[in-house]
C-alpha cells in the first residue's frame, strides 16, 4: 500500500497536508498524533470516503475496516454478523455463511456462532468485528482506535491477541491510536502526524521481538522507545 504527496480537505479545512507512505504487505503501521491532527481523515481517504488529492495505490481489492465502535447489528447473530459484508455481494447464504464460520473459528469464537451479540464481552465483540472486517478476504486493515471502548485490562488482553493474530495470517495493518504503548506494542513502525493539517514528523522503527507478549512491557527498549515518542508528541502541541 502506497499513498504519495496525500492532501484531504473538506468543510474549508485542510485535514492531511502531502503526506509519503509506503507500508509493505505483512506490516503494521500505528499512526499516532495530537487529537483532532487528521489521523482518521487519512485511514477515511485510503477507503475512499473522502475526497484527496494525490495518488493512493491499492493493491487488495477489499480493505477490512474496523471503526471506533464495532457497528455489530444486535438483531442478527453472531454468524450472520460476521456473513454480512458477503450477503450485501450477493454470495448465497450457504456459502456466506460457510465462510464466515471459518473466520468465527480464526478469531476463537466459533462456538458463539448462534449466539445473540449482546451475550458477548467487549473483547469478544471486538474479535467479531474483526472477523466481519476480514472475511472478504482482505490482507490489508485498517483500524481507527479499535480498542478505544475497552478497560484497562482487556484492553491489554485483545492488544495480545491482536499482536499474535496478525502475525500469525499476515495482514497488512494500518491502525491509528492515541496511545503510544499500544503503538509501539503492536507495530513494525510508529508514524508521528503534526498537529493538523496532519504533515508525517518522525517515522519510528519498533525492533522488538514478535509477536509480543505482556513481559515486553518491562523491555527497557520498550519503555524507551515509549518515552521517546511521547516527548515529540508533546512536541506538537
Amino acid at each position: 500500500m502506497k499513498v504519495e504527496h496525500l492532501s484531504v480537505s473538506y468543510d474549508g479545512f485542510l485535514a492531511v497536508e502531502r503526506v509519503d507512505l509506503e507500508v509493505e504487505k505483512g506490516e503494521i503501521v500505528a499512526i499516532v498524533g495530537p487529537s483532532g491532527c487528521g489521523k482518521t481523515s487519512f485511514l477515511k481517504a485510503i477507503l475512499g470516503l473522502v475526497p484527496y488529492t494525490g495518488k493512493i495505490q491499492v493493491e487488495e481489492k477489499d480493505i477490512g475496516y474496523m471503526p471506533q465502535t464495532d457497528s455489530l447489528f444486535d438483531w442478527l447473530n453472531c454468524l450472520d454478523n460476521v456473513a454480512l459484508p458477503l450477503f450485501l455481494k450477493g454470495i448465497p447464504k450457504k456459502e456466506a455463511r460457510k465462510i464466515a464460520m471459518e473466520y468465527l473459528e480464526k478469531v476463537g469464537l466459533k462456538e458463539w456462532a448462534f449466539k445473540n451479540v449482546y451475550q458477548l464481552s467487549g473483547g469478544m465483540r471486538q474479535r467479531l468485528s474483526l472477523a466481519r472486517a476480514l472475511v472478504s478476504g482482505s490482507k490489508l486493515l485498517l483500524a481507527d482506535e479499535p480498542f478505544i471502548s475497552l478497560d484497562a485490562q482487556n484492553r491489554r488482553k485483545l492488544q495480545i491477541y491482536f499482536s499474535q493474530f496478525l502475525e500469525k495470517e499476515k495482514i497488512t495493518t494500518i491502525f491509528v491510536t492515541h496511545s503510544v504503548e499500544e503503538a509501539v506494542f503492536l507495530a513494525d513502525r510508529v508514524v508521528l502526524f503534526s498537529n493538523r493539517p496532519a504533515k508525517i514528523v518522525q517515522i519510528f522503527h519498533v525492533q522488538l521481538p514478535k509477536p509480543r507478549d505482556v513481559d515486553i512491557l518491562s523491555n527497557p527498549a520498550y519503555q524507551k522507545l515509549v518515552g521517546m515518542i511521547y516527548e515529540k508528541v508533546f512536541q506538537q502541541g
